[in-house]
């Protein structure tokens, strides 16, 4: 086994093992029908809200996009890195570790405004629509959206996102 390259239908399009090229291609395949199907929505979006929505969407569709792009060239670059051996010593092998899980939840931002803007209750303030992008590798999480103003001091995220 020693010596040997790995050849056929074992490698992908990129020269990638099959199997992480399909999947990594399959879900940028799927975000960008997602991010064309939003564009067609956001066109025909006449309320506020589903424009809110809409953008918040596109925005998670790019940030995915963009995570799998990377994650695609790094594996690009680590077979192209690689000799294109196939080493059967087990001894010799780079080992990597098991990936856990992490668990984010409760998030707080305290929020700094100008004195003068908080505590102005002579006009109707701007208001303000926020969410979070986690990025953890090549997977991209986000947190409902929040409409905040200048009267409000922190934002609280309730979620509970599995990473």
């Amino acid at each position: 086994m020693e010596g040997q390259t790995l050849r056929g239908p074992e490698l992908g399009l990129a020269g990638l093992p099959a199997q992480q090229d399909c999947c990594i291609q399959e879900k940028i395949d799927l975000e960008i029908r997602m991010r064309e199907g939003i564009w067609k929505l956001l066109s025909l979006s006449t309320q506020k809200d589903q424009i809110l929505h809409a953008v918040k969407n596109l925005m998670v569709c790019n940030a995915r996009i963009m995570a799998y792009t990377l994650e695609l060239r790094k594996l690009e670059e680590q077979i192209a890195n690689q000799t294109g051996r196939c080493d059967a010593n087990f001894e010799s092998e780079e080992r990597t570790a098991c990936k856990g899980k992490i668990a984010i939840s409760d998030i707080r931002i305290p929020l700094m405004w100008k004195d003068s803007d908080h505590f102005s209750n002579k006009e109707r303030s701007q208001r303000y629509a926020i969410f979070c992008l986690f990025k953890m590798g090549a997977e991209v999480f986000d947190t409902d959206m929040v409409i905040v103003d200048k009267k409000i001091t922190d934002i609280c995220f309730e979620n509970v996102t599995i990473l």
